[in-house]
């Protein structure tokens, strides 16, 4: 009767402490499965944020091609814009030479048809 007495509280304390074990790897499952949970989740976020990054990237691309064409574009017109310039300053100056010898405003004007056009 003594050895089923210790058999019986052997039996207890080994189905206790499995029960313990069970309920540590339990535990251990489940904060493992939460740590999992928890890298997806990182993965996506780090995915999103580099799909995020590669679209700005691009815009930012863009955005430079399009302003050196834009400063292209701007220096063009700067150099047409003197250009201009310098034709009204000649123009200006061959009238200047062409009036010098008139006397009046009536009077016709020599060389007329070098500088003047008429839009109709």
């Amino acid at each position: 009767m003594a050895i089923s007495k210790f058999k019986l509280i052997g039996g207890v304390g080994v189905l206790t402490a499995l029960s313990m074990l069970m309920w540590t790897y339990s535990q251990a499952v489940q904060k493992l499965e939460a740590a999992q949970a928890l890298v997806v989740e990182q993965q996506t976020q780090s995915k999103q944020l580099v799909d995020v990054n590669q679209s700005m990237q691009s815009t930012i691309t863009r955005l430079e091609q399009a302003s050196h064409q834009e400063r292209l574009a701007a220096e063009h017109n700067e150099r047409q814009r003197q250009q201009w310039q310098q034709r009204a300053l000649k123009a200006q100056r061959q009238i200047d030479k062409d009036i010098a010898h008139e006397k009046c405003a009536d009077l016709p004007i020599p060389n007329v048809s070098q500088w003047l056009k008429w839009h109709s």
